[in-house]
């Protein structure tokens, strides 16, 4: 309301604080958010002691905060908040392999919690299967002997085969052949397709007589009491090449998980269809888990102050994983590894009620409450561990009311659906009427700040950025395109 005063806001009060920036789409928020952490790295960016016990954490689910190089059309390039030198970018896609991956513990990926609710588990069946299967080492200690192993899976096949349950037919022994070539991946050798090949086109079940028989039907069939079956099935398989040594991480976990369901419904100790949707989800969801994560135990995410992780090519499914993991992991290495709080760890979700809505139809209610319990104990706990979150959404009533109600400070932009004004109003007691009734009528670039780094809420209008170190969120000037 008084353009020539100048507004100063007090590092401590803002950034060691959980901060909420509200408004509508095109109200400047995305710009608000970037001008916060330029004018902090603008200043602190160059002293040794805030490069190395910062950090900086930005989920960014629409690319705007990621460089852009100049084109022909645009001549203008960007370094948004600060330069490539004080930044890593992470531009993760499941539309292509030649996205980046983040770095994730082996700890991390072996949580079955994690796998519950990435397969979408049911509590009673598949949860329990999930969670003896990832906390057993059976498998791997199979691994190290592949004599073993291949012995072990030709004795599936074969006890399979000779199974007296009719639910037992020859798909059981295909798929379980396929989903190990599958797991194996390039390492597959082309002997495995020649014998799944022969396995297609000579294994056969007669309805009739309730066996298998190899080849065709005659008046004396190969059947399985025939002394040469053994050979046919597990034999075939045991003389296989199989390399079985480059199994790691995700690909063991699904391994594992696979070998853990044939051996369960071979040997009669679970109902095939109580797991079987939960194989097929992890056909679906493991090849888009492994293009935005790699397990390392010795990589950081960054060692510069800030890490942007792009989600703009990400598909659903993997937009609410990747933001959870990665937070929860970031999270729990700080309680864990700097127990004097002397390093600094704030992370920062734009578009936040993608992955903070206490309400969505398409997912589990486990994987929902995991996903929200994770975040409320960052910003209930978090300020303890020197840990801080930051959150910009133009849906505020989706958010969890948890969340909204424990954030220190608030920049609320305009605002127009009355569930969102309600949404903040309930959370920030100390707002006075008129500054609520502003709300929907505020300019865009125009905010309202308050919390504890303001003694009143005070409405001000955002400096400008200069023009690299703006967002990629500028809404774009249809009459001058549609006139080139």
């Amino acid at each position: 309301m008084e353009p020539s005063q100048r507004v100063d806001i007090g590092v401590d009060a803002i950034f060691a604080s959980h901060i909420g920036i509200f408004g509508n789409t095109g109200s400047g928020k995305s710009y608000t958010l970037a001008k916060l952490y330029a004018s902090l790295f603008e200043q602190f960016a160059s002293e040794p002691s805030f490069r190395k016990n910062a950090r900086f954490v930005l989920i960014d689910f629409n690319g705007e905060y990621v460089d852009r190089k100049a084109t022909k059309k645009d001549k203008r390039s960007t370094a948004v908040i600060t330069d490539s030198g004080n930044k890593d970018e992470y531009r993760l896609s499941t539309r292509s392999k030649k996205g980046h991956k983040i770095p994730i513990s082996s700890a991390a990926a072996k949580d079955p919690t994690l796998w519950t609710v990435l397969l979408d588990a049911s509590e009673k069946t598949q949860a329990p299967f999930l969670s003896r299967v990832l906390s057993s080492t059976y498998w791997e200690s199979k691994l190290q002997d592949p004599t073993d192993l291949k012995s072990i899976i030709g004795d599936l096949v074969l006890r399979a085969t000779k199974s007296g349950d009719q639910s037992m037919d020859r798909h059981v022994v295909l798929n379980l052949l396929r989903e190990i070539q599958s797991c194996l991946g390039s390492d597959s050798p082309e002997e495995f397709e020649e014998l799944i090949r022969d396995f297609q086109s000579n294994l056969n079940y007669n309805s009739k007589y309730t066996k298998y028989y190899w080849g065709t039907w005659s008046s004396s069939p190969t059947t399985i009491e025939s002394p040469n079956w053994e050979q046919l099935t597990k034999g075939a398989i045991e003389a296989l090449p199989l390399d079985f040594s480059g199994l790691k991480d995700i690909d063991l976990i699904r391994f594992k998980i696979v070998l853990q369901y044939y051996s369960d419904i071979i040997s009669g100790f679970s109902n095939r269809e109580h797991l079987s949707p939960l194989i097929k989800r992890l056909d679906t969801r493991v090849p888009d888990i492994k293009k935005v994560i790699t397990v390392d135990d010795t990589k950081e995410l960054t060692d510069k102050p800030l890490a942007v992780v792009s989600l703009r090519d990400v598909n659903l499914d993997m937009r609410k994983v990747v933001p959870m993991l990665l937070c929860k992991q970031l999270y729990d290495i700080k309680k864990n590894s700097d127990p004097d709080n002397k390093k600094y760890l704030n992370l920062i979700v734009d578009e936040a009620h993608n992955i903070l809505s206490a309400q969505s139809s398409r997912e589990s209610e486990a994987w929902r409450d995991y996903r929200l319990e994770t975040f409320e104990e960052i910003i209930k706990e978090g300020r303890k561990f020197g840990v801080f979150l930051t959150i910009a959404s133009q849906r505020p009533h989706d958010i969890s009311e948890t969340i909204i109600s424990q954030l220190h400070n608030y920049f609320l932009h305009r605002l127009i659906n009355n569930l969102d004004i309600h949404a903040v109003e309930r959370a920030v007691s100390y707002l006075d009427k008129v500054s609520f009734e502003q709300l929907s009528i505020l300019p865009t670039g125009t905010c309202i700040s308050a919390g504890v780094s303001s003694q009143v809420p005070v409405v001000v209008k955002v400096n400008p950025l200069s023009e690299e170190r703006e967002p990629n969120s500028r809404t774009m000037r249809v009459a001058g395109t549609w006139r080139e």
